[in-house]
This record gives C-alpha cells, structure tokens and sequence, in this order.
C-alpha cells in the first residue's frame, strides 16, 4: 500500500517519534525504513527544524548528526520565504503563541507548500486563529497533516 507521498516533517514529530513512542534502540526497523524514505528524498525537514532538532533535544541532535543533511534539509530559497511570509500574514500568532519556541513551524508548513508534501508534526488539532498550531494551519491552507505514526500506515509498513 506504499505511496508516493513526500514528507515534511517537524522538530515535534521527530520528538515523538525518537523518544516518546518509538525510540530507536527499541524500533530499529523503523528507523530504517525512515532512513529509506529519507534517501528516496520522501522524507524532507526544513533548514529551521534542522537547526531547531540540533538545539533543542538530545535524541533529535544525534538523529540529525546521523544523517546527511543535504539529503533531507530543504533550503530556506525565495519559494519558501514567499510563502512563510504568506503564513506569516495569514497567522501572525503562530510564532508569538508559544513565546518563540515554535520558529520553525511556519517553516514546515512552506516547505510542504512549495515541495507538494504532506506535514508530519507532533503537534495536536486544538489549534485556533488565536492560538494558531501546524494542523490548524495545514487544514486551512488544504495541506494535509498527519502524526509521526500515520506515515506506518500510510506507506503499509508492518513490523
């Protein structure tokens, strides 16, 4: 049942998946057939949640320091500035509502504008206009946005 679906995936799901659900030394398969999608170029971060993983969490920062980072960071080129500047003025909240931890989040979901792929994040779908979160955004725009687990599904994995 495997798809053709490319993958921009958030600091948050990557967070999820590494260390609240599936760590690696407990999932290994996973993490391979993460790795396949990473070097069919399914798999895509952009260069904020690049930088975000390698600051912010341990697990994220190996994971990172394990990969080739020109087979899966997207740059940040005129494509993706328009339309994080888009978000931006659609959603203004989204980088002030949680005190600037979330920069990269509008990043994520330009990246998946721009490269026709879905959003996988960690975060939940209680986002508002007020408290604008990636699945609130990504259902507004027409992306569709998943969790760290719906890409097992999605691409028919079974382990």
């Amino acid at each position: 049942m495997s798809t053709n679906n490319v993958y921009s995936i958030d600091t948050s799901a990557l967070i999820d998946g590494l260390e609240r659900y599936y760590p690696l030394a407990l999932f290994p398969a996973l993490w391979v057939k993460v790795d396949e999608l990473i070097d069919e170029g399914r798999l895509i971060i952009s260069e904020e949640v690049w930088e975000e993983c390698r600051k912010k969490d341990a697990a994220t920062e190996d994971w990172c320091d394990n990969r080739n980072k020109s087979s899966i960071v997207v740059n940040t080129d005129a494509k993706v500035a328009i339309e994080v500047r888009s978000i931006l003025q659609k959603f203004p909240k989204i980088v002030s509502a949680m005190k600037n931890r979330n920069r990269a989040d509008p990043f994520v979901i330009a990246v998946a504008k721009v490269k026709g792929a879905v959003v996988i994040t960690g975060e939940g779908d209680d986002g508002s206009d007020k408290r604008p979160k990636i699945p609130f955004i990504c259902h507004s725009m027409g992306i569709k946005c998943y969790r760290f687990i719906d890409p097992v599904k999605l691409e028919g994995w079974s382990f």
